[in-house]
């Protein structure tokens, strides 16, 4: 990445780093009701404290760009700052939802293309030292303490999740499940108490055979196409539009004064 050997982690995946062997950490995550997922927190919580203090940088990607995104990382940063680890850049990317409805292709392609060009930009200025902040508002902290009921909640309707008959039991939902939630017993599929609703499993079956329990309604299911597609934007036009036309401003005019692109790419 522009030059710098890069390792990328799975959390879900990894018990622990050492981040000694580290110069920057970075955390990207998808939001969860305003707040990093709660797989993420433990995950830095487990990590043993830096010998020395070190930056860092967080990632998100949420459906809509509201500020109110900014507060999901308010937690996250005091965890990680206990590991000698200081966030100096956050960058926040729009990506289209696994849940609440669907996003036209048309607009799943503007936020993939959109992201692309702003990613190279944005690691540049992390390399460069160019510290970079998101704005905050009053009683931000208090607004994620109240939001992050969802990961009680994530575990009360995970619990609720069902197949239809459609379901073939090719156990895809088991392997892709970032807790473990789902097991196959007796060639029946069981959902536990774990369920971070990350919506994983009812976004990318094949059959569309998980039903999510209380968030029925909400779901998505099958993956964006993020070819250049013809069309409107369908029947959520109006929604967050005042947001989404900022974003894509704000974005576009980064992007003209910039013309950075990745030299060279080294991912472990």
């Amino acid at each position: 990445m522009l030059g710098n050997e890069v390792e990328a982690v799975q959390i879900e995946k990894t018990d622990t780093i050492n981040l000694d062997d580290y110069d920057t950490v970075g955390i990207a995550y998808p939001i969860h009701a305003f707040n990093a997922p709660e797989l993420v927190l433990k995950f830095v919580k487990r990590l043993q404290k830096a010998k020395d203090k070190k930056n860092a940088y967080i990632i998100k990607t949420s459906g809509e760009p509201l500020w109110l995104n900014n507060i999901s990382s308010l937690k996250l940063k005091s965890l990680l700052k206990k590991k000698n680890l200081i966030v100096k850049n956050e960058y926040h990317y729009c990506m289209p939802y696994n849940i609440i409805f669907r996003h036209t292709d048309k607009m799943a392609y503007n936020m993939w293309q959109t992201a692309q060009q702003l990613i190279p930009i944005d690691c540049k200025e992390i390399l460069d030292g160019k510290e970079v902040k998101l704005k905050r508002f009053p009683f931000g902290r208090f607004l994620a303490w109240i939001f992050r009921i969802e990961y009680w909640g994530g575990r009360f309707n995970g619990k609720r999740y069902k197949v239809n008959n459609d379901c073939v039991k090719c156990g895809r939902c088991v392997l892709i499940c970032p807790t473990n939630n789902i097991t196959m017993e007796d060639g029946e599929l069981k959902f536990g108490k774990n369920c971070m609703m990350c919506m994983r499993c009812s976004f990318l079956c094949h059959k569309n055979a998980i039903k999510i329990g209380l968030f029925e309604k909400w779901k998505v299911n099958g993956v964006y196409n993020f070819n250049n597609p013809n069309g409107d934007e369908g029947t959520h036009k109006d929604y967050c539009k005042k947001s989404y036309i900022k974003y894509f401003k704000r974005s576009e005019e980064k992007i003209k004064n910039n013309t950075i692109k990745f030299e060279s790419e080294e991912v472990v």
